[in-house]
């Protein structure tokens, strides 16, 4: 049995769709069954347990007969000081339960690029709160698979795009569906790269059946550098408008963050969208003997398009 964990969200969605099309059994922690019955492609072939993390009697009973979990727990920028505690909770079900995570890193943990690409053994000097906050989690995951507590392995991606994927392309394609002027929250011209949700999800799921990966990081890039321009500019074409958008200076932001948090917990992570933090994936694909999971830019924003067109 595999639990996902954040099951509703962006990645914890794709890997419940994955799991369910290759015939795995799932289990999901949600707290809205009628949102996990929206977002998940065969909800006939899921099995809900309603309920938090924050609650540990529902954490045992997710956990009950568990080999593998996906840990997508996230919380909302303004609330990221939370999460530590959050996991402790996780990961003490986890012992008790003696089963295997997975978890989604991210390029927080960095800080600013030295690297033309940027292998798993880059320095990590996050230059944020945020990014110090995920270094922790990072560092304790490893820590507890060195002890054979949990063991782990983590997925490191870039931003997401795709179906349900609450991410900073999001408004991209909204607002090239409406013909209004989609907004960058940074550098149009600077270089970037985004990873389809299915992508990460089935990455996840790759990594989760090989035991002898835990105790490992693995990064996974998307299908090609690109600028922000020529990614706005694809996801326009694709509508069939002329392409409309706009970049954002850090003055911006940082006054927007003065009346609005989610602005003022952005601001800091804006390095992301102005200068270039471009992942290597040769040691996923080494590890694991396949070229790492890489959909198209025009495949992925079609099939973008195509669920937002239906929701």
């Amino acid at each position: 049995m595999q639990l996902v964990l954040g099951s509703t969200g962006s990645l914890g969605s794709a890997i419940v769709n994955e799991l369910t099309s290759s015939g795995k059994p799932v289990r999901a922690l949600v707290r809205s069954p009628a949102k996990a019955r929206k977002v998940f492609a065969s909800p006939d072939k899921v099995e809900l347990i309603e309920g938090s993390v924050e609650d540990d009697k529902t954490l045992e009973s997710a956990f009950d007969g568990v080999e593998i979990f996906h840990n997508c727990i996230n919380a909302p920028y303004s609330n990221w000081s939370a999460l530590p505690e959050i996991h402790v909770r996780i990961t003490d079900a986890a012992i008790k339960a003696k089963a295997r995570m997975v978890f989604p890193g991210n390029v927080y943990i960095y800080g600013h690029c030295g690297t033309e690409k940027v292998r798993e053994d880059h320095p990590r000097n996050p230059c944020s709160k945020k990014g110090r906050i995920r270094l922790q989690l990072e560092d304790t995951f490893m820590r507890l698979s060195r002890e054979g507590a949990v063991p782990c392995v983590i997925v490191r991606f870039p931003d997401y795009y795709g179906p349900n994927a609450a991410s900073v392309a999001d408004g991209i394609f909204r607002s090239a569906l409406s013909n209004k002027k989609a907004r960058w929250y940074g550098r149009l011209d600077a270089i970037h790269e985004f990873i389809f949700i299915s992508d990460a999800a089935k990455a996840m799921v790759t990594a989760s059946e090989r035991p002898g990966a835990a105790g490992q990081d693995f990064n996974v890039p998307g299908p090609e550098p690109i600028s922000a321009r020529d990614f706005i500019g694809r996801v326009f074409a694709q509508v069939g408008f002329e392409p409309k958008m706009t970049g954002t200076s850090r003055a911006f932001v940082r006054l927007g963050g003065l009346f609005n948090g989610t602005a003022r917990a952005f601001a800091e992570m804006q390095y992301l969208t102005e200068e270039p933090l471009i992942l290597d994936g040769s040691k996923f694909e080494n590890f694991f003997g396949m070229k790492y999971p890489a959909r198209s830019y025009e495949d992925g924003i079609r099939e973008t398009l195509a669920w937002l067109r239906r929701s």
